[in-house]
């Protein structure tokens, strides 16, 4: 036996039997030289029929901690991401703030460089472990994880799993970050504790207090014109079920943020994203799990109106500065607080005629919104370069019911027909590039539906198209890509023109680090890596274009389609 092979099963495998027991199925990967034990314990416990993860090389870690977070978006299981020590913890930022953000129960594991320079299996063999140490790698990611530890030697691997798993999972979810030095994975396992037990992972979400919820149903009895504003309720098709019934049988308005869909398109009550003409409206305001439900800059609510916000952290203690006024804030699983308040509603507003009278008047309002919808689309029809409004509309006619829309700054929210809690998928922190990632993720968890990204040219860059797509084809995971081509960070430009709206900026025929010109032709990288692609100008040939690429994609092709856009307004 060579000197340096480790004799029985090591810490390596006990981890990765450990992360399976949790609940983890696939691990998003991205290697190093902290990886030897990793990959050796991979292919022995694959050899001796080991029930470990499904481990996905993912060429970038931008795209792997993105696929995490669309694979936790659409299964409502906890994901894993592995990379290569510090530069690979790196790599990742952008994503693990959106993750932060957008409570995804991601853990985020990563090699440590070796410690040791000699005497142990595993010390340092290579210039580089020298380089790539840190004093403390941990605080690269400290700010946007709740909880992060070293693997240290002789400590029970499984134990720590389970606790890694549990935080993240526990409500309000989010990332969580662990270390593993190369010379603890190597070595033989000893104790690596109890095996997790056949549960749940994270706690039981706490239910909101009843008497908070009585004190909700009273104010909302009471008011003439409540509003609700929708952040991520619906995390569960049951809980997208309650709020459709409560604002239904109830007769109350309801609003999206556009980071996930919480409501059927159909409903009724659903009058898109929120207006100042709403909130002129609205008396009382009840803010469901949104960080920030209006942007106080741009509109504010009546002197009058009363608010209550209903979140697991209604306070959201981890934003630094926050200041929306709260009259009743509710602490506790948001979809719980939308049954209880069916529940209590009951009682306090059978045969109330003030309800239907209000019902009329909120379907006349959705009525006039259609109505100036389908103008909109008409005239849309023939723009060119072409409208993000007309690409929404051309993808409800083609796509499937259950499609799942992986959105970054591509088509307006309202627009797209979304009948389902998990058919939206977009994010909330802005850290660009995770569009074509958590598309992928997506089609991890939903093999069997269709699944297609829409991005902007400067997100579609940032998103490292390259090796996405080389997923997309090594794991055969065929998808739909649109990219919006402006070309111009227009998000960018919109900021310049409304902070200088008569400035210089404004005069000028070119703006500064806003073109993205000469544009790229987007359609070809996918090419490279085995897909589909083509460019679209022509908006009546659009339609055309998206019903062939879901033929190519149903046949198990990867396809991109450039579309050139005009920006969005």
């Amino acid at each position: 036996m060579n000197a340096h092979d480790t004799p029985g099963p090591t810490v390596a495998e006990a981890y990765m039997s450990a992360l399976k027991a949790c609940g983890v199925r696939y691990v998003f990967a991205n290697g190093g030289t902290d990886f030897a034990p990793i990959i050796e314990g991979i292919v022995h416990m694959t050899g001796q029929g080991g029930d470990i993860p499904q481990f996905l090389t993912v060429p970038h870690e931008n795209v792997a901690i993105a696929m995490a977070q669309g694979y936790s978006k659409v299964s409502g299981e906890p994901s894993c991401v592995m990379v290569h020590v510090n530069v690979g913890t790196a790599n990742t930022i952008c994503g693990l703030m959106n993750a932060a953000r957008d409570n995804v129960p991601v853990l985020l594991a990563a090699g440590r460089t070796p410690v040791s320079e000699q005497g142990m299996h595993g010390s340092r063999d290579v210039p580089i472990h020298w380089a790539q140490e840190n004093f403390d790698q941990a605080a690269i990611v400290r700010e946007h994880v709740k909880w992060d530890y070293e693997l240290r030697h002789g400590q029970p691997v499984n134990s720590l799993v389970q606790r890694a798993i549990d935080i993240s999972m526990s409500e309000p979810q989010g990332p969580v970050y662990l270390t593993l030095p190369r010379e603890v994975l190597a070595e033989s396992h000893k104790e690596h504790g109890p095996v997790p037990r056949s549960r749940p992972m994270g706690s039981m979400a706490a239910a909101p207090n009843a008497n908070a919820i009585e004190m909700a149903a009273d104010m909302i009895a009471k008011a003439e014109m409540p509003l609700i504003i929708a952040g991520h309720p619906s995390k569960s098709a049951a809980a997208f079920g309650k709020l459709g019934e409560l604002v239904l049988d109830n007769a109350i308005m309801i609003v999206q943020n556009g980071a996930y869909n919480n409501l059927s398109s159909s409903n009724p009550m659903n009058l898109g994203l929120m207006t100042q003409a709403l909130l002129d409206k609205s008396d009382l305001v009840i803010v469901l799990d949104s960080a920030v439900p209006w942007v106080p800059l741009r509109m504010s609510p009546r002197r009058d109106a009363k608010f209550i916000h209903i979140a697991h952290d209604p306070m959201f203690a981890r934003y630094p500065f926050r200041g929306f006024e709260m009259d009743l804030a509710v602490a506790g699983d948001p979809g719980a607080a939308v049954g209880m308040l069916c529940e209590a509603l009951k009682g306090k507003l059978k045969g109330n005629a003030a309800i239907e009278t209000r019902r009329k008047t909120i379907m006349d309002m959705r009525a006039k919104q259609d109505e100036a919808l389908r103008a909109a689309i008409v005239q849309a029809s023939t723009m060119a370069p072409i409208s993000p409004l007309w690409v929404a509309a051309c993808l409800n006619k083609v796509k499937a019911k259950d499609a799942i829309i992986c959105d970054e700054l591509g088509v307006p929210f309202p627009v797209m027909e979304l009948e389902s809690h998990d058919s939206w998928v977009s994010g909330s922190s802005g850290a660009l590039g995770m569009g074509i990632g958590q598309m992928l993720g997506a089609k991890v968890a939903a093999p069997n539906r269709q699944v297609i990204g829409i991005v902007g040219d400067g997100s579609y860059m940032f998103g490292v198209p390259t090796a996405a797509h080389f997923v997309a084809r090594s794991e055969n995971l065929p998808t739909l890509t649109l990219v919006m081509n402006n070309s111009q960070w227009f998000a960018v430009r919109r900021a310049t023109m409304s902070m200088y709206p008569t400035g210089h900026a404004s005069k000028a025929n070119q703006l500064p680090i806003v073109e993205l010109a000469p544009s790229v032709d987007y359609e070809k990288i996918v090419e490279a890596c085995g897909g589909h692609g083509e460019k679209v100008e022509d908006p009546a040939k659009l339609e055309g274009a998206l019903r062939r690429a879901l033929e190519k994609v149903a046949a198990g092709t990867p396809v991109t389609l450039a579309i050139t856009t005009r920006p969005r307004g």
